[in-house]
């Protein structure tokens, strides 16, 4: 058994994803399996994967969405800990070394990540210092929301039996699905920030999932629905920490939607989350978004009368 399982999804993205698993390729801890999950892909992507053999473990599947990419690759998984990398980004060569040093400093921890540098074309990056390693650890997920602590789904590593005990991603074309899975990951035990050295890079461009607004807000809709109808873990006494970290989401996308005048997913995610919103104190947030609403409306029938 491998120490890694690196699960990556793609999807009609056959030049970038030849500059990731170069990426992958190339790491100095070689404790590892590949599994690419190709979701329904039409430019060439698949005869691509099939011609590097025995390199990769290929999982083909119709066009389904990235959560049930990444879950068929979970389901295939032989590691100890399953990461994963996006078919657009990339990983530096002490990536997995780092966190195989961590998950050996701190009792082999349930779910571990770390940060990112934004890039546009990889040769940006290609003289990135690698720094010495440090990092974090916590009780667990919940217990480190305080740091504010931004996890990339390309950073994630989490123990392979944990991530399957769970069902995986959210299914669906949604995003925030990776935000979703790390509040049911909220109480497994040993949670682990990487501070350094960088363990990814994040391709800024137009055809990222995440700046698709309609599946960013339907991916939040069901966060909220979760911890209404008791989803997440952790009880009463946690409570808090999850609706911390749910509203951190929720607040800039409801101020986006009223300021594109989409004022009817303003208004739902406000008025789900008044409560939530008046327990934590964010008073500022409450006042303001009614006006953003009204000021979007304005603007949006001026903008039709033109």
């Amino acid at each position: 058994m491998p120490l890694f399982s690196i699960i990556i999804p793609t999807y009609n993205r056959k030049a970038l994803l030849q500059e990731a698993l170069h990426s992958v390729f190339s790491q100095e801890c070689q404790d590892f399996e590949t599994i690419v999950v190709d979701d329904g892909s039409t430019d060439g992507t698949l005869e691509y994967l099939e011609s590097l053999g025995a390199r990769i473990r290929l999982i083909i599947q119709e066009n389904l969405g990235p959560g049930a990419a990444r879950n068929a690759g979970i389901r295939a998984a032989h590691g100890d800990y399953v990461a994963f990398l996006d078919s657009d980004d990339v990983w530096f060569p002490w990536t997995l070394s780092s966190y195989r040093t961590a998950i050996e400093a701190c009792d082999q921890p349930s779910f571990l990540c770390g940060d990112c540098i934004r890039f546009n074309h990889v040769d940006e990056i290609c003289k990135l210092e690698r720094g010495a390693l440090a990092y974090d650890a916590f009780q667990d997920y919940l217990a480190a929301w305080p740091q504010r602590i931004w996890i990339g789904v390309c950073s994630a590593v989490i123990k392979t039996p944990v991530l399957q005990a769970i069902g995986g991603f959210a299914g669906g074309f949604i995003n925030a699905e990776d935000s979703d899975l790390w509040l049911r990951l909220g109480i497994a035990p040993g949670f682990v920030h990487l501070k350094n050295p960088l363990v990814f890079g994040y391709r800024q461009h137009a055809q990222a999932v995440s700046s698709n607004e309609s599946r960013t807000l339907e991916g939040i809709r069901q966060m909220i629905l979760n911890e209404q109808q008791g989803r997440y873990p952790g009880g009463k006494s946690r409570r808090r920490d999850r609706l911390e970290i749910i509203t951190a989401h929720l607040r800039p996308a409801s101020i986006g939607s009223a300021l594109r005048g989409d004022q009817v997913a303003a208004v739902w995610l406000y008025t789900r989350s008044f409560f939530w919103q008046l327990q934590l104190g964010r008073f500022r947030y409450l006042a303001a978004l009614p006006v953003l609403v009204v000021r979007g409306f304005v603007a949006n029938r001026l903008t039709q009368k033109k």
